[in-house]
């Protein structure tokens, strides 16, 4: 089959071919990343099907991308990324496209020869190079848009393509329903100025900015999560592949895995909080329990980044009073953020008992924070400067306070410029006064 100029299309050179399949997977997983943080900063629907278009081309090596919405009972083709012009602008009756196709029935269309099947309008194709293509659904259970990936030769796109595009599609629902989300928000602000006073005006725009606070954390969970989970299966994968001298470096990276999942586990937590849904489970619980796990969990981190890890258990059978999985979740986040912000020395953690109190102190030799904002580390999205290039999210020692004022735990801290920082928290005992043994 030739194209409208007359020339047979030559396949696109398959670069991802040539390349062993874990750096494949990573460059993959990197572009994922990549693409759910454009779109978590994408305010609109231009933006946002902006980004799509050049993701799902860079993603499943098509020759053509095409971004459908759904406007009624048509299919509205917003914007496109081809070789050749397609359909950008056009809108067409849902009963007679395969993106509609893809829409009504919720499934994604595998298409290697348009010509051989009959859901194609087969005149609307022959001006173009398509050959063969795929389309899927954006959003569940009631798609509110399509993705198309178009090929120039006729092929099978394999089933990586096709996951990769459904994985697209995931993180598009979800950025078009955000910004869906903002534009109402912004009108009903809109609407409040024309018709209220300035009290009103003022108060609209607390819920509307607590709304949109709480919305952006669960689309910003969301959104890693994905990725995060991908990242989870391409280190299972890569433990059954690298060589046992290297095992080290999977297990490391599966640990630091488990960190950035809890800390999304956090972010959600957070905003249960703000809902008041955190279900909080009091119970007596053994304080080694929690110190051990805590080791399990961070030892191996610590020492990959050259740190030395010391732990000082004591505890003897001592038991605290607290909820055991949202007081793990605040000693992993001081730990996770004594490493985090440690180029040399130690981490130690180590218990105490004071005024009545059993404390477990969470000590690092790292940089120090200055006293003037010492205490501003607890405050949501405060961050110190890593001064590793990487950003950070702010949120780990707010959750700790958060979590810590949920359960009516103490948490102090104390730090030295150049000298390190000391967080601790302080837990109530099961019974009678605590008592540590060496």
């Amino acid at each position: 089959m030739v194209n409208r100029q007359g020339t047979v299309p030559k396949p696109a050179a398959d670069t991802d071919a040539l390349k062993p399949p874990e750096v494949r997977d990573a460059d993959h997983l990197a572009a994922l990343v990549d693409l759910n943080e454009r779109l978590f900063f994408a305010r609109d629907r231009t933006a946002v099907t902006a980004v799509l278009r050049t993701a799902a081309r860079r993603l499943s090596g098509a020759d053509g991308i095409t971004i459908v919405l759904r406007d009624g009972d048509l299919c509205h083709y917003v914007e496109e990324d081809a070789i050749s012009p397609l359909w950008k602008g056009r809108r067409f009756p849902m009963s007679t496209c395969i993106s509609g196709w893809a829409m009504l029935t919720g499934q994604p269309a595998v298409i290697p020869d348009i010509y051989a099947d009959p859901r194609i309008p087969h005149e609307a194709y022959r001006p173009t190079f398509v050959q063969s293509l795929v389309m899927v659904p954006v959003g569940a259970p009631a798609p509110i848009a399509a993705i198309g990936a178009y090929w120039a030769a006729r092929h099978t796109p394999g089933a990586q393509a096709v996951a990769l595009l459904r994985a697209i599609a995931r993180s598009a629902a979800l950025a078009l329903s955000n910004v869906r989300l903002l534009a109402s928000l912004q009108e009903a602000a809109d609407r409040a100025r024309e018709s209220a006073d300035a009290a009103r005006i003022q108060a609209m725009e607390v819920a509307r900015a607590n709304a949109v606070r709480t919305r952006l954390l669960t689309a910003l969970n969301h959104d890693l999560r994905q990725p995060v989970n991908a990242l989870v299966l391409a280190a299972n994968a890569l433990s059954s592949r690298v060589a046992a001298r290297d095992a080290t470096y999977v297990t490391t990276m599966e640990h630091c895995l488990d960190v950035v999942k809890r800390l999304l586990d956090g972010v959600q937590d957070l905003v249960r909080m703000e809902a008041d849904r955190v279900a909080v489970r009091i119970d007596d619980v053994p304080l080694d329990d929690l110190t051990t796990h805590a080791e399990a969990t961070f030892r191996l981190a610590a020492e990959a980044k050259g740190l030395h890890w010391r732990m000082e258990r004591g505890g003897g059978g001592l038991l605290v009073r607290t909820d055991r999985l949202l007081a793990s979740r605040i000693l992993h986040n001081l730990i996770d953020n004594a490493i985090k912000y440690t180029d040399q020395g130690e981490i130690r953690v180590s218990c105490r008992t004071d005024d009545g109190r059993v404390w477990i102190d969470v000590s690092d030799t790292g940089r120090g924070i200055p006293e003037n904002v010492l205490a501003a580390v607890f405050e949501e999205f405060y961050r110190v400067e890593a001064g590793d290039g990487v950003g950070r999210l702010g949120l780990g020692l707010f959750i700790v306070k958060a979590l810590a004022d949920r359960l009516g735990h103490r948490i102090a801290a104390e730090s030295r410029l150049g000298a390190g920082t000391t967080i601790s928290v302080a837990l109530p005992p099961a019974f009678g006064p605590p008592t540590l043994t060496d």
